[in-house]
């Protein structure tokens, strides 16, 4: 069974209340069952099935429903306060495993009353899954799905390559009992993500590929999954790939907002994308809605207040954090104390640094003056740079040995591919050409940005509607007029080209687009008939033609760069740019990548291909906060 826990929640009691007072428990009665619901690992039953059983025990309630769970609560008046009330008990056995009360002023229940319904539901799922996983240890041998994930997931987050690998052994047996369940598919991908911390960093590209194709693989499972959307913005943020790592974060925190595992989580990677007022909110958030958080909570929240510019706050919280560090923990800690003037304590943590960095990325190995600050640039991806002028700074007060400008990189070909006005400017290989505005030269933009990365056609075609969700499929006769209309619209948008009439062949463009999306809705590989309604398919469909589209008009204006892009574009539900030699792309003023599969460039601002290839193996003890 993919989810063990089956909940209900009854309707709260009101002893001696009003009947506003039996509205008010209605209210939270329906608020808590749909909070509890945005965990996808919990399965809860409709509020109405609570009140139908309202008056039995719960072992009565256990055998008519088939929960494993029964939460009870009461609402009371307290002098000037309500106080609410509530406890659950585990139905096979009847003991119970939380209780927790809260106090709350009756004129500000209503300003309150999502507060407390979040973290009544953050307070369970914790409870729940810590009973789950003691359960676990007692009986080994008898852990279903769910528990085996809980148990990854744990192994994961003490942050070594030994506890990586057994987690993964759980995630894999854990799919072998349920193959559709989407969470053990995203611990893998997180294993992999923690796989190149430390003794492994170096192989970004090829562990964050798998990492982004498993998540993607649990996406396909379970769209309403927070934890593969955190984690594909996770590795979207390292690859310096801002924009499209705030769409995934964003989502995670929409289908499952009384996470603090995802909140703690996400207030680290709002300090990265240079919003850390937010981060700030999120990791107070976590630690409120999780009152007996693990160690780790702190450090977090303690870095995003460094990044704040909250020195003292940041201080302060980093002298209660628990747990394992990562391997730039301490310069993090390094930078807070001298902006303190605490020089001397500062430089014992910088020195720590130097330490861990010579063990566990160099093995050894002694570095170059500038290397340790060299890779912490690299590594970490700041987005802001006021954020890395007051890191810079933090080190300077130090005297720490800087990094003095980028490492030279290979001699490439330069070369521009410019959004300009309602076109595109292109030049390559001594040519250029000037090119009209097409959606498949914006996918072309963003796939020459990540050479040698595998991006999934949904983060390509901007996640596209799912406007048809499960409609019948088209008959024969619908399907061969469109395939009809599709083989006109090619020869038309031709001729519209040819006489340059943008709009007619924009408009043409258009249509065909649409139905090409709508039959490859009822087309599976191969043509085979399916039902309407695979998102990725049809992003599949869409994409593939958008880049191929592009290449063809690229072609007939830039025949050199057609060619190339021929040879080293790969299309499919997983799309990406393999040149065969070293292409220097420009993509506007002063901004430059070096499109070159393994190629290395290095600076402190972390904007290069180098740093974007290497920049997620951050940390020993990386874990799925990080």
């Amino acid at each position: 069974m993919r989810r063990s826990v089956v909940l209900v929640v009854l309707p709260l009691r009101t002893p001696g209340g009003s009947g506003d007072d039996a509205a008010i428990a209605q209210g939270l009665l329906e608020d808590i069952t749909g909070e509890l619901s945005r965990f996808p690992t919990l399965q809860v039953l409709s509020w109405s099935a609570g009140v139908a059983v309202a008056e039995l025990t719960d072992a009565e309630i256990r055998d008519r429903l088939g929960v494993t769970h029964v939460l009870r609560g009461s609402l009371r008046r307290q002098g000037p306060s309500f106080r609410i009330s509530g406890h659950l008990v585990e139905s096979a056995g009847g003991s119970q495993i939380w209780s927790e009360r809260f106090d709350v002023p009756a004129e500000a229940l209503f300003d309150l009353q999502d507060d407390v319904v979040a973290r009544i539901a953050a307070a369970l799922n914790v409870r729940i899954e810590q009973a789950a996983l003691a359960e676990a240890r007692r009986r080994p041998s008898d852990m279903t799905a769910w528990m085996l994930t809980l148990h990854g997931y744990q192994r994961l987050r003490e942050g070594t390559f030994e506890a990586d690998e057994a987690a993964r052994a759980l995630f894999q047996r854990a799919i072998e009992l349920d193959p559709h369940f989407a969470r053990p598919h995203a611990g893998i991908a997180l294993s992999w993500l923690n796989e190149f911390s430390c003794q492994f960093w170096e192989c970004f590209e090829e562990t964050a590929g798998r990492a982004y194709a498993t998540a993607h693989a649990a996406l396909t499972l379970d769209d309403r999954d927070p934890y593969p959307h955190q984690i594909l913005g996770k590795i979207l943020l390292f690859r310096r790939d801002w924009e499209h790592a705030s769409w995934y974060f964003d989502r995670a925190l929409e289908l499952c907002p009384s996470d603090p595992e995802l909140l703690i989580a996400q207030s680290l990677y709002d300090a990265y994308l240079g919003r850390p007022e937010v981060g700030i909110l999120n990791a107070a958030r976590a630690m409120r809605l999780n009152p007996y958080h693990p160690g780790y909570y702190p450090g977090i929240a303690a870095m995003v207040h460094l990044m704040a510019g909250d020195f003292a706050t940041a201080a302060e919280l980093a002298s209660r954090a628990e747990g394992p560090n990562f391997v730039d923990t301490a310069a993090f800690w390094a930078v807070t104390l001298a902006h303190l003037g605490r020089f001397d304590e500062a430089r014992a943590h910088f020195a720590e640094f130097e330490r861990s960095f010579t063990e566990k990325i160099l093995f050894g190995r002694l570095p170059k003056p500038d290397e340790p600050l060299r890779w912490f640039f690299d590594i970490n991806p700041f987005r802001s740079e006021a954020q890395v002028e007051l890191m810079v700074e933090g080190f300077r007060l130090l005297n720490a040995p800087l990094p003095t400008g980028p490492a030279p990189a290979e001699t490439a070909t330069m070369s521009r591919f410019v959004r300009l006005g309602e076109g595109w400017l292109v030049d390559y290989d001594g040519r250029r050409a000037l090119l009209p505005d097409l959606k498949g030269l914006g996918d072309i933009c963003r796939l020459i940005q990540s050479p040698g990365q595998e991006i999934h056609c949904l983060d390509l075609a901007e996640r596209l509607p799912a406007e048809h969700g499960d409609d019948a499929v088209l008959d024969d006769t619908a399907r061969a007029a469109i395939k009809a209309r599709l083989r006109d619209l090619q020869e038309e948008i031709g001729e519209a080209e040819d006489m340059n009439d943008a709009g007619r062949a924009e408009r043409l463009r258009e249509e065909f687009e649409t139905l090409l999306s709508a039959l490859s809705q009822a087309l599976g590989l191969g043509g085979r008939s399916r039902r309407l309604g695979s998102l990725a398919e049809r992003a599949r469909t869409t994409v593939t033609w958008r880049i191929r589209h592009a290449t063809r008009r690229i072609e007939t204006a830039h025949p050199e760069l057609g060619r190339h892009f021929a040879h080293s574009l790969r299309t499919g539900t997983f799309c990406s740019y393999s040149p065969e030699r070293a292409v220097a792309w420009r993509f506007g003023a002063g901004e430059e990548r070096l499109a070159e599969v393994g190629a290395e460039a290095h600076g402190i601002s972390g904007r290069t291909a180098g740093a974007a290839r290497t920049g997620l193996g951050v940390q020993s003890g990386a874990q799925n906060n990080r």
